[in-house]
């Protein structure tokens, strides 16, 4: 009950309806001709699976009235085309999504080459989340990493030196999969829930993150434009 999809899936079980998913367009990925983006999952058992997708050339604007009209309607408050977009999907299948400003990953990770990790803080490490709050992280909590430097709380929250603003160009999408239990003790060591913990504590459909991932990535190009590179 967590997400229109979800909510459908029930009633459709209940009466015997035919459900009717939104189909996300189909969108072509091409291959960049510099340094991809790399990957290090260090803890595989509270992020199973881990989808990142760079977006070239967005513009950031205000989103259409009718995306607007549908997060304001579920108390969630728009704040540009491309993080609505990761809201709305977050409302329509249940999944959380995020995305970070890619030039501001790059300058935080100091270098082109990229590298996303997942993994545990360490003692001593702190970190500004989108709250404006200064984090003192803690052993339990989970983070995403550029080239092993902390840019977001896994599943929970992300950090304010890496958010989409007026001035983002280039974005990576994030759509993943974190361990109910693992969140649940990472944002409890953070004092912390958020829209999108609160989906992970309780479960998401694992068979839903592609389509969703899809989805998002459409609905960002056809509302921001860019070019999506694998």
């Amino acid at each position: 009950a967590l997400s229109m999809v979800g909510v459908a899936r029930e009633v459709a079980a209940l009466t015997g309806a035919t459900v009717r998913l939104p189909k996300a367009k189909t969108v072509s990925v091409v291959k960049p001709a510099g340094p991809s983006l790399k990957l290090n999952i260090q803890e595989s058992q509270g992020c199973p699976a881990y989808v990142g997708t760079l977006i070239s050339g967005v513009k950031i604007g205000p989103s259409p009235a009718w995306l607007q009209q549908r997060l304001e309607g579920s108390r969630i408050r728009p704040i540009n085309n491309v993080v609505d977009v990761t809201n709305y999907v977050l409302l329509e299948w249940g999944q959380p999504l995020h995305a970070f400003d890619a030039d501001k990953l790059k300058a935080v990770a100091g270098g082109d080459r990229l590298t996303v990790g997942v993994r545990f803080a360490q003692p001593g490490e702190t970190m500004k989340t989108l709250d404006s709050q200064n984090r003192q992280l803690q052993a339990e909590t989970l983070l995403i990493t550029a080239n092993d430097r902390p840019v977001a709380l896994g599943g929970v929250m992300g950090g304010e030196s890496t958010e989409v603003d007026g001035e983002t160009q280039n974005i990576l999408l994030e759509a993943a999969l974190f361990d109910s239990a693992t969140i649940r003790r990472s944002a409890r060591s953070q004092g912390l829930r958020s829209e999108s913990s609160n989906r992970y504590e309780r479960g998401v459909n694992q068979a839903g993150l592609e389509e969703a991932c899809r989805r998002a990535i459409a609905l960002i190009l056809e509302l921001a434009g860019g070019e999506a590179m694998g």
